[in-house]
């Protein structure tokens, strides 16, 4: 069956009054609207006016069932907006001021998927194709419907947002503010565009503050103070005010207290229904009376929303393609893993990561003995200030060679020799040779700052994903968007990118260790790490949990400028709790280390401490090596911050709308 426009939606307002709760706290309240009265008919084109601060947004909020009515009642197509949300899903159209299309896709492509969260799900190809193919024409957009919409003009991609809008054929559409930003030309041709929609039947509201082409609406609607101070023809409201400019009106408004021509509205509304009911009573049997006060219900159409594996398909191949097409973004996401790569290269470039180094170890009880006795004889040495070049004794002659090693002598006065010494005597420092291997250190500081690079990567790429999309969002969550599956799509996305700057980053450094070793440098010791494979895969995991996380504070913040704030805050903990500077054995930090740095269980993974490592290079203490522990503990971070997103994405919901819409 094929996706028919559904007929304009009548709205009928009647004593309506819309508060919040004080802003300092207190059990105060700020009216916005107040007693707010209106009826428009079915396929009317009616501009919304009023000064700043007039109740002109909450209004368009109030329709779209996003403010609680706190008093009298607002139905839409005799629906109340706010109880009834589910009733007049894919009914009501929403067109806000910023643009909500993805800028990366064409046109098309953009509707596209918007035709799949949109359209009900009994709608077949062929059936989204035609709803795309009317809603381009309907816009006229046909000539750049394979443009990628960040190369549109301001009109034109406000047009394929409102194309987006009429994919559905709604029978109310709100547009809020939406030709704010447009040139003159170019919203006159919008607002063309709606009075044309609205003679198709639907009924269109218009926020604007622009006044240059109101005269296309076939009624204003003006607030002030919050209250309806004029609803009818744009002629009539200039004798009304008496003023010779539509502009002139709104100094009318702010010069008058509040209540003022909200009671003249009043007064001139009551005149005018007692002249239409001593019309109707002196009008003949077959003359059309009255209208019922009793709301006629228009009967909607059921639609079904898209299930949950719809919705995750549908948006896990929009991020993939909006990557694929964005060249900016796709060369700044091969760019970054290739300069952090050659970062790692160029600071490793004169580390030596193959010297031996000599272990150490406690001294057996004769070596102690001997050990005794030798500095027994050098402090008797040491302890005077000369010593006769004829003095026979052990002290004596080691004093004597010790005058002529000034830098010895000094060495050996030093508290730290007696120090050491003493401590060996205890078992408290092994200082006796054991046997050489190779120096763990360079090999242990560069996988460090490889899994550090992750981290980076990972929250670079997830802290401004939700929030660039907050309008888009929004808008798409009224159509019935599942939060579980836009943000398992997202993660999902993330990670197969994280998975390709992962390769190009390992790549690049694993291929320049080789180069370094075939002009004869060295490369990290194979003893003290795993394979590139297993490292790699870890470190990608700890990208998508970092960007994860990164995804908590983009459903956190409402500007991507805040998110940059975070990211340091992000990163620092990491590096501290992830035992690649301080060492994280156990205790309190090793609890926290665990559960929330994805950088310790990288790093723990892609370590490998080999036998006899020093213990000042021992960062983890005594831990399985097993690598199904690190793996399973990075995808349980992944699996906790997609959920821990989903419940802020909800709560956020909850507390904007209250009892609105249902919770998923």
């Amino acid at each position: 069956m094929t996706h028919q426009t559904q007929p304009g939606l009548a709205i009928v307002a009647e004593g309506m009054t819309v508060s919040t709760s004080d802003a300092r706290g207190g059990a105060g309240r700020n009216v916005l609207l107040e007693n707010v009265s209106f009826r428009i008919e079915p396929g009317e084109f009616v501009c919304v006016l009023g000064p700043s601060g007039a109740g002109k947004s909450t209004l368009a909020r109030a329709l779209l069932g996003d403010r609680e009515i706190e008093s009298g009642r607002l139905l839409v197509g005799g629906h109340d907006v706010f109880r009834e949300a589910d009733s007049l899903r894919g009914s009501i159209g929403y067109v806000p001021q910023r643009d909500v299309n993805p800028p990366a896709l064409p046109v098309e492509r953009a509707l596209h998927y918007a035709s799949e969260v949109r359209l009900p799900t009994t709608a077949s190809a062929a059936e989204r194709r035609a709803a795309i193919d009317r809603a381009i024409a309907e816009v006229g957009l046909g000539r750049v419907r394979h443009v990628s919409i960040g190369s549109l003009s301001g009109g034109e991609a406000k047009r394929a947002s409102l194309a987006a809008e009429l994919l559905a054929a709604p029978g109310l559409l709100v547009v809020d503010e939406a030709t704010s930003s447009l040139d003159p030309a170019t919203e006159s041709r919008i607002m063309t565009l709606l009075a044309e929609r609205a003679r198709a039947g639907t009924t269109v509201i218009a926020v604007t503050h622009h006044l240059d082409n109101v005269d296309k609406a076939g009624k204003l609607l003006i607030l002030g103070h919050g209250e309806v101070v004029w609803f009818g023809s744009r002629v009539e409201a200039l004798g009304h005010f008496g003023v010779h400019r539509l502009a002139d009106v709104y100094v009318a408004i702010e010069d008058q207290p509040r209540g003022f021509w909200s009671n003249r509205w009043r007064e001139r509304s009551a005149e005018d229904r007692r002249m239409t009911e001593s019309q109707d009573r002196g009008a003949t049997a077959g003359t059309r009376s009255a209208r019922p006060r009793e709301e006629r219900v228009a009967s909607l159409a059921s639609v079904s929303v898209p299930g949950f594996g719809r919705q995750f398909a549908a948006f896990f191949r929009r991020e993939l393609e909006a990557v694929a097409r964005d060249r900016v973004g796709l060369l700044m996401a091969t760019l970054l893993p290739l300069v952090l790569a050659a970062a790692v290269l160029v600071g490793f470039s004169d580390i030596r990561f193959r010297d031996p180094l000599m272990v150490t170890r406690f001294l057996d009880p004769g070596e102690k003995a001997v050990l005794a006795d030798a500095w027994g004889e050098v402090s008797k040495a040491i302890a005077t200030d000369s010593v006769s070049e004829q003095d026979a004794s052990i002290p004596g002659q080691i004093r004597v060679f010790l005058d002529s090693q000034p830098k010895l002598l000094a060495h050996l006065r030093e508290p730290s020799t007696a120090r050491i010494v003493r401590d060996a005597l205890a078992d408290t420092l092994p200082i006796a040779p054991d046997r050489e291997i190779i120096d763990p250190g360079g090999t242990f500081k560069w996988l460090s700052l490889m899994s550090i690079c992750m981290v980076i990567l990972g929250f670079v790429t997830g802290f401004r994903e939700i929030v660039k999309e907050r309008p888009m969002l929004d808008l798409e969550r009224r159509h019935g968007l599942q939060f579980a599956a836009y943000v398992i799509a997202k993660v999902a996305a993330l990670a197969v990118v994280l998975a390709a700057q992962v390769a190009v980053f390992r790549t690049t450094v694993e291929l320049g260790f080789l180069l370094r070793e075939a002009l004869g440098g060295e490369s990290p010791a194979e003893i003290y790490r795993r394979g590139a494979g297993v490292s790699a895969s870890l470190n990608w995991l700890a990208a998508v949990a970092c960007a994860a996380m990164g995804l908590v504070v983009s459903a956190c913040v409402r500007s991507t400028d805040k998110g940059v704030l975070v990211v340091p805050l992000l990163i620092t903990p990491q590096i501290l709790l992830g035992a690649t500077i301080l060492p994280i054995k156990d205790g309190v930090l090793a609890v926290l280390a665990k559960l929330f740095s994805p950088l310790y269980w990288a790093h723990r993974g892609c370590r490998s401490e080999g036998d006899g490592v020093p213990d000042v290079w021992q960062n983890l203490g005594t831990y399985d090596p097993a690598l199904w522990i690190p793996c399973t503990a990075l995808v349980a971070q992944i699996v906790v911050a997609t959920l821990i997103t989903i419940l802020v994405l909800r709560w956020q919901e909850r507390a904007v709308l209250g009892r609105n819409r249902a919770v998923r």
